[in-house]
């Protein structure tokens, strides 16, 4: 195995929990395929970065985009246990896409996984990493469980268990599931028209924080946050997506929050108050934060948390026609983190022009 597989260790469980040390490991290896290698992969190819304005964070300020194959793409499900039984008719968990030597031949012939261990599937193995790199490109979606340790006492780690996993649900039904639990449906999807119900399906993938067209991956992570928040045996959940279009990582977890990283461009004020918080913090400097560009134009990683408006959040009684329009997500905070494998802090700032 490379060595860029070892660059990012395992905070100790000592540090925190062992879930959010996990969790807070995949954010830096997919920080690293989704945004930083897609970045290089653009540029290599001697092509301009579709950096994201600070006006169109938002979902529902998003242009339309075109989707770039520059950019690499990604679905990762991570459960902080075992897939509950009774949501196996929705996630295509089956012998046949477990992560094996023998399925792995018959699904990625194209790789070589000469080396491939049963060991490597788990997050503290150090053949982790690059493993996971190789498995992202693969159609549909990965999924990581915490399954029976065979270590003895205490909790296994999280380990990848299948791949290729299909999330299957109709759309018709995600929709007025969330409908009716947010008043804007009372029994029957179409009772208002259609025209409302196409409304409500660009606010639904609003809701988990993408653009009103969403389909693909984007599409299954919505249905698998939806599925795993429902369902009561789920425990903590991560859901892990970046398409080809939008150019950023999104993460979805039991708390409802949606947060996203992007890469931003800074300059001019934005960048003299960024560099002013550097110099105040003991040991900091902004090549633990730029990945890329120069000191005047640094390519940061820009990080957003996402909370739902009152027009997405149960309660009121029967809603207005007009809450259809307003936003359903608004910024609760912003920062810029430093690179994978770097110790500093993130660092508070407004960007967004929201």
């Amino acid at each position: 195995m490379s060595d860029k597989a070892n660059i990012i260790q395992l905070p100790s469980a000592g540090e925190r929990d062992l879930y959010g040390a996990e969790r807070e490991r995949l954010v830096q290896l997919l920080l690293q395929h989704c945004l930083i290698d897609s970045y290089f992969n653009f540029t290599a190819d001697g092509k301009p970065y579709p950096f994201v304005p600070a006006d169109q964070v938002l979902p529902h300020a998003s242009s339309a985009r075109s989707e770039y194959r520059h950019q690499n793409a990604a679905l990762l499900i991570a459960i902080d246990g075992a897939m509950p039984r009774p949501l196996n008719k929705h996630f295509r968990l089956r012998a046949s896409n477990r992560v094996t030597w023998r399925n792995l031949q018959r699904m990625a012939p194209e790789l070589d996984l000469s080396d491939f261990k049963a060991a490597h599937c788990q997050t503290d193995n150090d053949a982790f990493a690059e493993l996971l790199g190789r498995l992202l490109p693969l159609d549909f979606a990965l999924v990581a469980e915490r399954l029976s340790s065979s270590r003895g006492a205490g909790p296994g780690p999280l380990e990848l268990s299948h791949m290729h996993v299909k999330v299957e649900r109709l759309t018709d039904n995600a929709i007025k599931d969330l409908g009716k639990r947010l008043g804007y449906i009372e029994r029957r999807l179409f009772e208002r028209g259609e025209d409302y119900v196409e409304a409500l399906e660009a606010k639904f993938f609003e809701y988990y924080g993408f653009s009103g067209n969403a389909s693909g991956r984007k599409g299954a992570a919505a249905m698998a946050a939806q599925l795993l928040t429902a369902h009561s045996g789920s425990g903590r959940f991560s859901v892990f997506v970046s398409g080809q279009e939008d150019c950023r990582l999104t993460v979805l977890t039991e708390d409802a929050g949606v947060t996203q990283y992007l890469l931003v461009r800074f300059d001019g004020p934005a960048l003299q108050e960024l560099t002013a918080k550097l110099a105040k913090a003991d040991g900091l400097d902004i090549a633990d934060y730029a990945i890329a560009g120069t000191d005047d134009v640094p390519v940061l990683l820009y990080r957003v948390g996402l909370v739902h408006t009152a027009a997405a959040r149960p309660g009121g009684g029967r809603r207005p026609d007009r809450a259809l329009l307003e936003p359903w997500l608004k910024i609760a905070d912003e920062a810029i983190v430093p690179r994978p494998g770097c110790r500093g802090p993130e660092i508070p700032i407004r960007w967004a022009d929201a």
